[in-house]
């Protein structure tokens, strides 16, 4: 092998140094072909393992000489028939290889010796402790070696792969392992920075949650922690207090995603320093990491975007759509405007729970927009006149349609919104859009009055007085303080607050005369908007006021008529007073009144509007409960409970379609978890049980309420065990 590899050496050194012979005649071929064989196998030993190849030196005589050879060869087989030409190049194959080969090596190499550079510049960045300098290096050190890994894969043998790779990978990888985890999280501090500056704080939050994983999860493995920790601390102090996005369960969740922890030792927090539009927050928790909160809201509409508000910050969050179950397809889901001699016909199509048509028994009920009665009254149900009512059963067709009409029926204003409920099968119900019934002025004459309502419809031309609904058209006459102007001018002034006088003939071929006499541009109401309803039941210390008013004007706010303060409305309209403490266990009742600009009183004093709003502070909880024994054997499903609640005054009643439960000690020690349902407003019924310790007493004659879950009223408000102040026992036996 030695003497092998000595040969190899001196015929290396003899072709490396001898000179390419010119090429006169097609004898010189085959020389050159041997030639370049020749050297494409030396060539092969200086790039093998099994060879003389170091993985250090470049083999730059033997690859020149090499593909010198074959150059001259393909050079002068240009001269040679195309069957010797094709023969010349078979039989350079080989060497060709050879030099690709060698190229590789060669690549390979001169990386290696990259890399050795970049891994000594590495190691001063280290040293210099800076991290900027130290991912600079990293990155560029890093690069370097996975493009020599692709190099490698051009070089050929496993052996000399490896040998060419390991002359830098045992220094090269140990090194860029020690800090590689300290860049990473110096890479996310970074980006989370820049972010910061561009207030995109959702963005912000995901880079600092993975500098944060990593800084945890590789302590022990990072070299600068102190340094990477102070610069992580840093950044998150940087990082403003906001809600980033809220998620809902579209039922009365909302969960509140924030930019940072909430530093404080309590779990619960203040609900009413959050504002949900058109909602009520009766309690808010902080989870464990403090970086969320969950909002226990009132019923959420499907489908429905609301603005949450948090300490100045609004975020928007949309619920999910509610499927549509009831079986029950509407053609017309606007609100109609007529006269009470006109009908609205409503068309409904009911289908069962297989989209096949319904046949069975349908009702038909009436009631106004409020759910309160109305004069409007059912005229026909599918083609079947009888006596006008307010409630008609019948039958659907064999295609499940139901087409009935509405009259208003006094003939004198009135609103009806219709109530089409299956009677069979699932028993779904719908409310149908709402049909306002004006009576028309039939009565010519001069009449005077104060536009006070929302009562004017400029689109279909007519505004509504006292229910009375008067109309005009481009055949009247039009005027402002006695100044004729077009009906476009008109129909632009005429707003709320306006004084008109009308000569109204009801004749169409005559004109009407229309003139404001008092032209004012009325200040939109004071409103309270937060709480979103009054009277509110509410557990709490503190509830934050605000609302909405003329923006510019000014907004005094009284609790129980003593002065809380004052604040200008902005130029959106909206106002708040912020976190005003409640009086405990009472009721709080909130007076708005809106000043304008230069006006101020004392009490409401000069005014110009006002709103009222209540909040009844206290518990949601109870004096007495009766416990009805349905079979006298101890409890057991059917069995109800009657609640006597504390403060009778706040109309407390439980939600309906409540569903929870109860934990019941039998006073020896023993419980039960009861699930329970509603009935009526001070009424729920044991359904189900859920657990038993084994030894309760069934016909125990104490039984004590531990606990409860989803126990709430009709505000969201949470029973209260612990603020219950129970006559004698806890639950009042009684049997039938």
């Amino acid at each position: 092998m030695i003497k092998a590899t000595k040969i190899a050496v001196i015929a290396t050194v003899f072709i490396a140094t001898a000179p390419v012979p010119s090429v006169n005649a097609a004898g010189n071929v085959n020389q050159l072909v041997t030639n370049a064989i020749n050297a494409g196998t030396i060539l092969k030993w200086a790039i093998s393992v099994e060879g003389f190849a170091n993985f250090k030196t470049r083999p730059y005589a033997e690859y020149n000489t090499t593909k010198n050879y074959i150059e001259a060869a393909e050079k002068a087989s240009s001269q040679l028939s195309q069957s010797e030409k094709l023969n010349v190049h078979a039989r350079l194959v080989d060497a060709k290889i050879q030099v690709k080969r060698a190229q590789a090596y060669i690549d390979a190499i001169t990386s290696s010796e990259k890399i050795k550079e970049l891994t000594n510049n590495m190691n001063s960045s280290i040293a210099s402790g800076e991290l900027d300098r130290i991912e600079a290096t990293y990155h560029l050190a890093t690069a370097e070696y996975r493009k020599q890994t692709k190099l490698l894969d051009r070089v050929y043998g496993q052996s000399t792969r490896d040998g060419i790779r390991n002359s830098v990978k045992p220094t090269f990888e140990a090194l860029m392992n020690s800090v590689q985890y300290d860049v990473t999280i110096h890479m996310h501090l970074e980006k989370a920075k820049k972010l910061l500056k561009e207030e995109k704080y959702i963005e912000t939050d995901l880079e600092l949650m993975k500098a944060y994983e990593y800084l945890n999860g590789y302590k022990d493995s990072l070299s600068f922690y102190s340094k990477l920790q102070n610069n992580y601390e840093s950044t998150l102090n940087s990082v403003p207090l906001l809600p980033l996005f809220a998620t809902t369960d579209g039922k009365n969740t909302v969960t509140v995603k924030l930019s940072k922890a909430l530093l404080t030792n309590s779990s619960n927090l203040e609900a009413a320093q959050f504002k949900i539009s058109g909602e009520i927050v009766q309690h808010a928790r902080l989870s464990e990491d403090k970086k969320s909160i969950t909002l226990t809201t009132t019923d959420l509409n499907g489908d429905t975007d609301y603005v949450l508000t948090w300490k100045g910050s609004e975020i928007i969050f949309t619920t999910p759509e509610v499927p549509d179950n009831s079986g029950i397809l509407l053609n017309d889901l606007e609100e109609r405007y007529l006269e009470t001699t006109d009908t609205h016909v409503y068309i409904a199509k009911l289908t069962n729970s297989d989209n096949s048509p319904y046949n069975g028994r349908v009702r038909i009920s009436l009631a106004n927009n409020n759910g309160e009665p109305t004069t409007g009254v059912i005229t026909s149900v599918n083609g079947h006149v009888e006596e006008a009512s307010q409630e008609w059963r019948s039958y659907a067709d064999q295609n499940g349609h139901v087409v009935f009409t509405v009259a208003a029926g006094a003939g004198t204003y009135t609103n009806v919104q219709p109530t089409i409920q299956k009677l069979d099968g699932n028993e779904t119900s719908k409310q149908a859009a709402v049909t306002h019934f004006y009576q028309l002025q039939t009565n010519s004459g001069v009449y005077d009055f104060q536009i006070e309502n929302e009562t004017i419809h400029k689109e279909a031309g007519y505004i509504v007085v006292n229910g009375m609904k008067y109309k005009w058209d481009a055949n009247d006459l039009f005027f402002i303080h006695g100044q004729l102007i077009s009906k476009e001018q008109f129909e632009r002034a005429l707003t709320k607050g306006d004084m008109l006088t009308l000569g109204y003939d009801v004749r169409l071929e005559n004109a009407s005369t229309w003139n404001i006499v008092s032209d004012i541009t009325q200040h939109a109401a004071v409103k309270i908007t937060n709480p979103a309803q009054s009277p509110l039941t509410f557990d709490g210390s503190f509830y934050e006021i605000s609302g909405t008013a003329h923006p510019g004007n000014k907004v005094k706010v009284y609790r129980n008529s003593v002065y809380v303060g004052m604040v200008t409305v902005d130029e959106d309209g909206y106002w708040s007073l912020g976190t005003v403490s409640l009086l405990q266990n009472m009721e709080n009742t909130f007076v708005a009144y809106q000043y304008t600009p230069g006006q101020d009183g004392i009490d409401g004093e000069g005014a110009i509007n006002t709103a009222t709003n209540t909040i009844l502070e206290g518990a949601f909880a109870s004096t007495a409960i009766t416990y009805h024994d349905e079979g006298s054997n101890g409890i057991s499903i059917t069995d109800t409970f009657d609640f006597s609640f504390l403060n009778p005054s706040y109309g407390h009643s439980f939600k309906r379609s409540l569903s929870g439960t109860l934990t019941i000690n039998d006073g020896l020690g023993k419980s039960v978890v009861l699930k329970v349902d509603y009935i009526d407003g001070n009424t729920l019924k044991v359904i189900d049980f859920i657990s038993r310790e084994e030894g309760f007493n069934f016909e125990s004659s104490l039984f004590v309420i531990t606990s409860t879950t989803g126990i709430i009223n009709q505000d969201q408000l949470k029973y209260s065990v612990e603020a219950s102040k129970l006559e004698g026992t806890l639950l009042k036996k009684t049997s039938y």
